[in-house]
Order: structure tokens, then sequence, then C-alpha cells
């Protein structure tokens, strides 16, 4: 890959392109790579971060972490304060190379959910359901399968190989060396009555499983969106250019009346002290992510008119929808103390634990960084009286027959009723992490993953699959180079706080479980809270301490009927334009269940589908 040259801006002064795609992460690329399969039809990507494609920090699956707050790699963004979280301000990096944020998150490969596809087509998206997405869910990977070794380490694991990805370009495969509490995990679920049920794949899924990792299991690379869908077959083709370095300022619009719709002309960037304006035939294709596709349709004259006229930019299209139904995961981390002599991430502080762990890498590429080292569960909630369940769902119909609340948040509320209704419908995600986190370091992600705490630890993390909560993210400047105003919400919704205070307090008693427990140090140190909680408002306030982001952010230029307050229809296409779509994160109507980026490598290979249809 060293010689794809991303840097070169020759030729761009007075360039056209059927299709200009903004973004060179987890949707872009995959967009690219399936438009110039065609080989007539010429595409331009501008990505305004860098080409870091050979770099170990990349390359490494381990060493994600230490792109982060790095210029090279990351937007590095921070929320405004939270008044709901004590005015903490949260981390929100976020990918700024080629291939995103799946080039530099943690890996994990969660699917989401038959039920979670099926409330995004309830909400007026055809096509858009469990059927309509589940082969795109398969389309995006090929899935290694379990080693006997695994097999027979995680008692209980459901994995059948029929059901997984079988030629797509992203690679997922499982680890080599898991730790002792990772087996420990699937036999804690199962003695506290929930045994692995389904594997996830399949859209459902209740209790423990291994997650697998974007990981190409003969290399023992990360399988980010750029090393899968930017190969080197791929960067041959002479119809595709990609410009790194290269900031979008606006789209270029031409509305001849009110009564039109605007069509875009051109993309105007900048890439160092030069400015261009490229021209399109065909297409804008907007990948840039959650949080900037809405800040760039804001600075080109798409959104809320206030918004807009406070900066002093001319309205094209009104539509008070875009930068608002921001959707985050916001995820509570409890740590505690490893039995002695028992291993832990922690170790790698070491500098010649470390080194070995390197070392063995790069001898065979096994070891700690060269896999995922993670498992999870998806659980509903339990050991929660019919009381206070009750209670929980009339605090969301308050929501529903308030006049405060939206006739977008009614709509989207409406379908998650359904779900939580069903008492056995899993609402949480738990992960185990076999080292530290330190939530409380707030808004400096080093210090966060830095291990700094003395003492070996593993951590349980929770987090809630459908959040409730809404933010939003709109544009503070009308330069394009100034960061966006990232407005989270995470627990903002009264049962949100309480459905994670519940989740979170259960975490304990994982911890408290066998064989888990046997491999914690008793009596040992508590990252969290000293003793175990058993008060649900201790726990309401400690979720409010420790939330942080799980960096899943999505929503803001959300695909549901315009009087709804979408942004884009069921093909992605931008209401009120003739030729500017949304392929990322942002046009989630929903937050899907899990980590997003399988979600968003899904939708994109579906929204090239959609491109190529509407083209042909």
């Amino acid at each position: 890959m060293a010689s794809f040259d991303t840097e070169s801006s020759v030729g761009l002064e007075n360039a056209a392109y059927e299709f200009v795609i903004v973004g060179g992460g987890t949707a872009g690329l995959v967009v690219a790579n399936r438009l110039t399969e065609n080989p007539n039809v010429r595409v331009l990507v501008l990505e305004a971060g860098t080409n870091r494609l050979n770099d170990p920090r990349i390359v490494v699956p381990g060493l994600g972490p230490a792109t982060f707050e790095d210029e090279d790699f990351d937007w590095n963004f921070r929320s405004t304060p939270q008044i709901q979280l004590n005015d903490r301000r949260l981390l929100a990096n976020k990918g700024r190379t080629l291939g995103g944020s799946s080039a530099i998150n943690l890996g994990m490969v969660i699917y989401p959910s038959r039920s979670g596809f099926n409330a995004w087509e309830t909400l007026g998206n055809p096509g858009w359901g469990w059927d309509g997405m589940s082969r795109y869910v398969r389309k995006f990977h090929t899935a290694a399968g379990p080693s006997i070794e695994n097999r027979e380490f995680f008692k209980g694991m459901v994995h059948d190989q029929k059901d997984q990805g079988s030629s797509g370009p992203v690679q997922v495969s499982f680890g080599d060396q898991y730790m002792p509490y990772h087996a420990a995990w699937m036999d804690a679920f199962k003695a506290l009555g929930y045994p692995q049920d389904e594997d996830p794949i399949n859209g459902a899924c209740t209790g423990p499983f291994v997650c697998p990792g974007a990981i190409d299991p003969a290399t023992h690379t990360r399988s980010h969106s750029a090393a899968a869908y930017l190969t080197p077959d791929v960067q041959a083709r002479s119809n595709l250019r990609v410009v790194t370095g290269a900031l979008v300022e606006k789209l270029v619009l031409e509305k001849k009346n009110d009564e039109e719709n605007a069509v875009a002309t051109g993309v105007q960037f900048s890439k160092g002290s030069d400015v261009y304006t490229v021209k399109v035939n065909k297409e804008v294709i907007l990948a840039a992510g959650t949080t900037q596709s809405s800040q760039i349709l804001e600075l080109s004259g798409v959104g809320d008119e206030n918004i807009l006229q406070s900066h002093g930019i001319q309205t094209i299209i009104s539509n008070p929808g875009v930068g608002e139904n921001l959707q985050d995961h916001g995820v509570v981390s409890f740590g505690y103390e490893v039995a002695d002599g028992m291993p832990s991430g922690d170790m790698a502080r070491d500098p010649v634990v470390a080194g070995a762990a390197m070392a063995t890498y790069q001898r065979d590429g096994s070891g700690p960084l060269g896999m995922v080292p993670l498992v999870s569960a998806f659980m509903p909630l339990v050991e929660t009286s019919d009381d206070e369940r009750k209670n929980l769902l009339q605090q969301l119909q308050a929501s529903l027959d308030s006049p405060d609340v939206s006739r977008t948040h009614k709509k989207q509320y409406k379908a998650l009723q359904t779900m939580l209704q069903n008492p056995d419908e899993p609402t949480a995600q738990y992960i185990l992490a076999p080292f530290q986190l330190l939530p409380r370091e707030g808004e400096n992600a080093k210090r966060l993953f830095g291990l700094g705490h003395p003492g070996f630890f593993i951590s349980l993390v929770s987090l809630l699959s459908y959040p409730l909560s809404r933010g939003s993210v709109h544009i503070q400047s009308s330069d394009p180079k100034a960061a966006p105003l990232i407005d989270h919400g995470i627990l903002r919704h009264p049962v949100d706080l309480e459905m994670h205070a519940r989740h979170s307090m259960w975490m304990d008693k994982i911890a408290e479980t066998e064989p888990l427990a046997s491999l914690l140090k008793k009596g040992g140190e508590r990252l969290h809270t000293p003793e175990p909680l058993d008060d649900l408002e201790k726990a309401k306030e400690l979720c409010k301490e420790l939330v942080l982001s799980m960096y899943h952010v999505s929503g803001t230029c959300a695909m549901m009927p315009r009087e709804d307050g979408g942004v884009v229809d069921s093909r992605l296409k931008v209401y009120g334009s003739t030729n500017i779509r949304v392929v990322d994160a942002s046009i989630f109507p929903l937050e899907p269940r899990g980590n997003i980026q399988a979600t968003v490598f899904a939708v994109a290979e579906k929204a090239a589908d959609i491109i190529k249809q509407d083209l042909s």
C-alpha cells in the first residue's frame, strides 16, 4: 500500500466526477469500492485526515488506543458540558484517517438485532427491516470459525459457520490467547440461568457470547474499511481517486426558486492553503460520520434556518431535523482487582511485558496484540419486579403523552415501547475487558485506557442497547475548521437513567458468581465504588459520575419521513435535494444494539446497491 499516493492535488483545479464521496472512513470506502466496480463511473473520495495505512498503530489490532488524541488519527472532539451528568464533558474521539473509526476502534464485531431493524422499518423505511438488511450483515464480511481449542475453552459457545458471512471484504475472526476470565464469563451467566441461546448474527441472542474481532486470521492485522475495501487492486482502478488532507468546506448548491429541489453542482474543499471546487456530474455522497455529515449540510445551507442565520449562512434547504436526534450508547465501567497470581492486561504497563507481547506478535501474529480480548452478553432487565417494570413503562408513556416531546421522538419512543414491553427483550449489553478502565479520568482518552492505577484488574461494563435519550450536533461557526457542538444527551431520559442503574447493579452480581468470583481478589479493590451496590438512587448517581460515550453516535441525518423530523428518505436522499445522499451512521433512525461498526458496514453495502439501482 506504500505506493498509493493520496497526497497529490494535481489536476483537481478543473476536475469533474460522477460521484464525490465526502469521507474516506467506515462507510465511504465501502461505497467507493462498490461504485467503481463499474469502470465507467468516476469517483473521488475526499478524506480530511491522513493516509496511515501502514502505521503499526492501525495495523496491529491491540494498539488502537495509542491513536486516540493524536491528530494524525483522531478528530479528538469533546462534548458540550452535560448538565445531566454533573456538567461533565464527554470524550468524542473519532477516526480522522483512511478507514475512519474502523481503523482506530477496539475492533469488536457485534451484529445488530432483528427487532432493532424491524423498528427502523416501522418508522417509515420500507426495505430496512431485518428481512431487507440481514443479507447485508453477511455481505460485508468473511468469518473464520472458532478453533477446536476455542470451542473447548468456551463451553456452551453457539456458532454455526453456515450462518456467517463467507465472501465479504472485512475479515472477522476469534483470538488465540483468551484468559481464564473469558471462559468464566460464559459459565457465570450459565450459573445465573442465562446460557447463550443463539448466535447474535441471526438477529437475536440472550446471554453471553464470544464476540469476534475485525482481524484477518491469516495476517493477524486489523481489517478496517481501508484495508478491506481499498485493497491494491481497488487502488489501481483508473476511475477511483482518493485524496487525503482534503477538508470539505461546503457543498455548492443551486436552487432556481423555492418550488424546486436544490442541486449539488460541486464540492468545495481545502487542502493546505489551497481551496478547490470539484464539479459533480451525478451525486454527492456524504460519509463524514454522525458528527460531520450534518455539520457539512449546515455549512452548505441545509438545516434549521435559525441556526444557519445566526452564523450568516443562507438557507437553501430548510430542515430543522438536521443535526438533531443524536443517539449514543453510554457505557458504565466497573473495575475489580484480580486474585493474586492471575493475569491481567494491566501487566502491559511493564515495558518488559509489553516488549514480549510485541515480539510475540511480530514473530507470528499471536498473543494479545493480535486479537480482540473481549467477551460480551445481551441481557434483559432482570431482578426487576412487575411494579418496577410497570413504573418504567409509565415513565415512557408520560413522554409519549407530553406536549414537550417532539413528533420525531414520539414516533421513536412508540417503536421502542413495543420492545421494552417484552420482559425477555435484551435491553443491555455487558462486556468483560481483561484490563482496567479509568472513567473518572474524564476527558482524557489516554488516561482512560492508560492502565495508570496500581494493581491488576478486569473491567465489566454495561451499556443500554436502545437508549431513549437524545442529543444533537450543530455548527458553532461558519468556519469549517471549527469543531461542531456535540451534545451526546446520554442518560438525559429518566427511563435510561433508571434502566442503566439497574443493569449496573446487576454487574456486581456477575462478579460475585462462580466461577468468575474465584478469579477476583476476595475483599480486593474496586475501581468504581468500595461496596456492592444495592441502592437504586446511589446506582443512579454512580452512573451519572462514571458514564462515558461508547463512541457509537448516530442519528443526526435520520432516515424518517420529513414530517417526522427525517433528513433523508429510505433511498438515503436528502429531502429538498435532487442529488445528495448520506450513507453513514447519521442516517440510523434508531441506535442499533451493540457496537455499531457492523451496522455501518451493512448500511453502506445497502446504500451502494441503492445508488447502483438508481443509476441504471
